[in-house]
């Protein structure tokens, strides 16, 4: 038993430092699978971190997946007075909001939050978005606490790589995405511009909606947190394109959730599919103009009712 225990021991002094060379050497030429070593993609997550520095004390601060920093336009609301920023983010789940709003929420100090929700981003495990979080964003105890506890080893060797390539070879600083990439454009304050229309008709299956029990435990974590910081706040679901919209069996069922956390807001527009919309579950130009048009109204009303905030230096 003795012997055993000496030659495990010994395996592991030897196993495990030669797991994370090889894992940061292969990381750096692109060959791990089961890791992102990738800084930057379409969602632009790198360059929308690194623009937090320019945005404080705002107004409304979007959060949320992709449907809303490629929904919420800053540009719109900036033309209307209102001072925001978008800290959503590919298929981010309310598990990475929290990290996001543990990190950043001082910093940012909003007068009123807009927290995108969607069916699908309820039930996602979250992995991807994890992994973009680790890769692109500052490695601080609250990402590390989100990897680990995933125990999902794609996550956990992002995790292993990333605090190498930021702590030891510090390229995290440095690299500098493009502003253009793939049909798709980074615009100062978080939103992103897709050029590129990819709709397509499809037939999706009629299917019941379900939320698992992590991500609905993490949203309710969130606005906990944003109530200790009294900052009011909104729920919102952007439409999805009628095809898939109409597969939904319980929609109504998810929005009586929706509702039991605080104010929230789902209006379907008289929109188009295949103009409006880019695909199945994002809006074209033509209809997140219309959307911001009437969602702007009554984000007026609700920033009406607010006093100012105590501006922090």
């Amino acid at each position: 038993m003795k012997r055993l225990i000496r030659n495990t021991v010994l395996f592991a002094l030897v196993a495990i430092p030669a797991y994370l060379l090889l894992l940061c050497l292969l990381g750096d030429w692109g060959w791990v699978r089961t890791a992102r070593t990738d800084m930057g993609n379409r969602g632009f997550l790198n360059s929308r971190i690194k623009d937090i520095r320019n945005y404080h004390n705002v107004d409304v601060l979007f959060l949320g997946s992709s449907h809303s920093y490629r929904t919420f336009d800053t540009r719109f609301y900036r033309s209307n007075n209102i001072s925001c920023f978008n800290l959503g983010s590919s298929n981010q789940t309310p598990i990475q909001t929290l990290v996001l709003l543990k990190t950043y929420l001082d910093s940012i100090n909003p007068r009123f939050i807009v927290f995108e929700v969607h069916p699908d981003i309820m039930k996602n495990d979250g992995i991807e978005c994890a992994v973009d979080l680790l890769i692109n964003a500052p490695i601080n105890w609250e990402s590390t606490k989100m990897a680990f506890h995933t125990g999902n080893m794609k996550v956990i060797n992002t995790w292993l790589y990333s605090f190498y390539n930021q702590r030891i070879q510090h390229r995290l600083q440095s690299f500098k995405e493009d502003s253009v990439f793939e049909g798709a454009e980074y615009i100062p304050g978080g939103y992103v511009e897709i050029q590129t229309k990819e709709f397509e008709r499809k037939h999706y299956s009629r299917h019941h909606l379900h939320i698992r029990p992590e991500q609905m435990d993490a949203l309710k974590q969130c606005l906990s947190l944003i109530k200790e910081h009294n900052i009011p706040y909104l729920l919102v679901e952007v439409q999805d394109a009628y095809q898939l919209r109409s597969a939904f069996i319980n929609h109504e069922w998810f929005e009586n959730k929706m509702k039991a956390l605080g104010p929230y807001r789902y209006k379907v527009l008289p929109l188009v599919d295949t103009i409006h919309f880019c695909n199945s579950n994002h809006l074209f130009i033509p209809g997140i103009e219309l959307f911001n048009q009437d969602f702007v109204v009554d984000l007026k009303q609700a920033l009406d009712t607010i006093p100012p905030r105590n501006v922090q230096p």
